[in-house]
């Protein structure tokens, strides 16, 4: 039986897989055709009030999120040299999808990746977090023993034809690196990535993005870890390619970048 947070979100219970799988094929098939809406997946350890970017987390005015537009921005800049093979319109996707703190989240289409996710809990050391690696959770010891996918929503239903891989509607805008970036960089294959951010008005956006939730499933830890089992194609490694093997994050670490607290940095992920 669905339940509502007090947000007012609906979360389903789930218990096995044909029904992981009919939910999310449910809540796709809906929005897609009666609102012609695209649905994707973002997995979580736990259910968080509201959906912030990275770069909006802790801002609560517009004047300082103008700030943290601007610090984007000067940072962008500085990747200029690894990302010029790479169209300007995907440059703030694709560096937050490599750890700097942008006014994008991470999604996936893939619904096994958003589980990988659920299922783990980033931990990161340094001066701007910039070491990174996943702790598979346990669920004898674990808070809360679940795990959530939440299906976010974008509105718009045609390609920018302009911008490959670039989707623009009345209230969201939604970017896939698979096609928006070059094959370099291997990450956003690997994870199935897509991102999306809201866009407010012409001058600033909403600081965060709950509006565009669908829906939330809600899993037990233990079943959805026997689910996912040990398979190396989802694993750390797996879904963060070194870069030995992801040459556009070798590029991207070599920038000479420094990063900071408000801004991230080019995390090196421990695999």
């Amino acid at each position: 039986m669905a339940i509502r947070t007090p947000e007012g979100q609906i979360v389903f219970p789930v218990k096995d897989t044909h029904t992981l799988i009919q939910a999310a094929g449910y809540l796709k098939h809906v929005h897609g055709s009666t609102r012609s809406e695209m649905v994707f997946f973002r997995g979580e350890s736990k259910l968080y009030p509201n959906l912030p970017p990275t770069a909006f987390r802790g801002i609560t005015t517009k004047r300082a999120e103008s700030s943290a537009v601007q610090r984007i921005n000067k940072a962008i800049s500085q990747f200029s040299r690894p990302l010029n093979s790479t169209a300007a319109y995907a440059h703030e996707a694709l560096l937050q999808h490599y750890g700097l703190k942008t006014t994008w989240i991470d999604l996936v289409d893939n619904i096994w990746v958003a589980l990988w996710f659920a299922c783990h809990n980033a931990r990161a050391a340094g001066p701007c977090s910039e070491y990174l690696h996943f702790e598979r959770r346990i669920p004898r010891i674990d808070a809360t023993g679940k795990v959530y996918i939440l299906l976010i929503a974008a509105d718009a239903a045609a390609p920018d034809p302009t911008r490959p891989g670039l989707y623009i509607g009345a209230n969201t805008e939604l970017i896939d690196l698979r096609i928006a970036a070059p094959s370099v960089f291997v990450r956003p294959h690997a994870q199935h990535g897509i991102l999306m951010r809201m866009k407010g008005n012409h001058t600033q956006r909403p600081l965060e993005y709950g509006a565009q939730i669908r829906g939330i499933l809600e899993i037990d830890l233990a079943d959805a870890l026997e689910w996912l089992g040990n398979s190396t194609a989802l694993s750390t490694h797996s879904l963060f390619p070194p870069p030995a093997y992801d040459n556009g994050y070798n590029t991207l670490l070599q920038a000479g970048f420094q990063g900071a607290k408000n801004v991230g940095c080019i995390s090196h992920i421990g695999a």
